[in-house]
């Protein structure tokens, strides 16, 4: 993405978790750095603290526990988010890391790409922008074969022919098309396009109304249109240039 220069300490004694959620959140542009056990995470905020925009934090840790590290980090670094990995998937041991001051608790296995749209959330939630704009801060245009949307004017055009979306319509394609080439279930779209902005509870089935509706519309200014939205079958969506199809 085109976000840039978030700080993220990433605290897990397993160098395997470490090294596949750094792999993604580099992706992403994040700047990690890596803890092994809770002193050295506590050296490391005493010294850094302020450069750090989010820790991802470990339950179980060798020298102490998860929950611990989070009460000291809440108790002497009040501002800095954290987002709790553990095996415990029980509602007590969730409230648990809530109550320490876990902004977030994700239970292990874990889809690392989940993990990192987590943190994006909460670090847009943190600035006061919507996921979109803390994704996507520039208003260049972008382009995928025959489709360009042009962010600045919230507009989107087919062979140079406006395409006329609602609010929410193109809130869907600007999501997908900003995650080019990466599948959404049902359930994280609405989470993402949704609910991120919004009190009222949705189902899936507003996920494919609006995939159908934004297919009906790009089809009707191109042959393709229908086909630039993929359906994973069993699991959700994504988009793929139509050069491919």
């Amino acid at each position: 993405m085109i976000h840039v220069h978030k700080r993220i300490l990433l605290v897990d004694d397993e160098s395997r978790i470490r090294a596949l959620l750094k792999k993604y959140l580099e992706k992403e542009n994040f700047i990690v750095e890596e803890a092994d056990s809770g002193g050295e995470a506590i050296r490391n905020c005493y010294i850094n603290g302020g450069n750090y925009n989010l820790m991802v934090l470990d339950w179980l840790l060798p020298d102490m526990s998860g929950i611990e590290i989070c009460e000291y980090i809440k108790y002497y670094h009040q501002g800095l988010p954290i987002v709790m990995l553990s095996g415990r998937s029980e509602e007590r041991d969730r409230l648990e890391g809530f109550r320490a001051g876990a902004d977030d608790y994700v239970v292990k296995p874990f889809s690392p790409r989940e993990v990192v749209l987590r943190i994006q959330s909460i670090l847009a939630r943190m600035e006061g922008t919507s996921f979109f704009e803390f994704n996507n801060p520039s208003d260049s245009e972008i382009l995928i074969s025959d489709l360009i949307i042009q962010p600045s004017a919230r507009r989107v055009l087919v062979h140079k022919s406006e395409v006329h979306l609602t609010p929410k319509e193109y809130d869907l394609l600007y999501f997908l098309v900003t995650h080019q080439e990466t599948a959404f279930s049902r359930e994280e779209l609405l989470k993402e396009v949704w609910t991120s902005s919004h009190q009222k509870i949705y189902d899936q089935r507003t996920v494919d109304t609006h995939i159908k509706q934004l297919r009906e519309k790009l089809f009707f200014h191109s042959p393709k249109g229908d086909e630039f939205i993929r359906t994973v079958w069993g699991y959700g969506y994504m988009v793929c240039s139509t050069d491919k199809t």
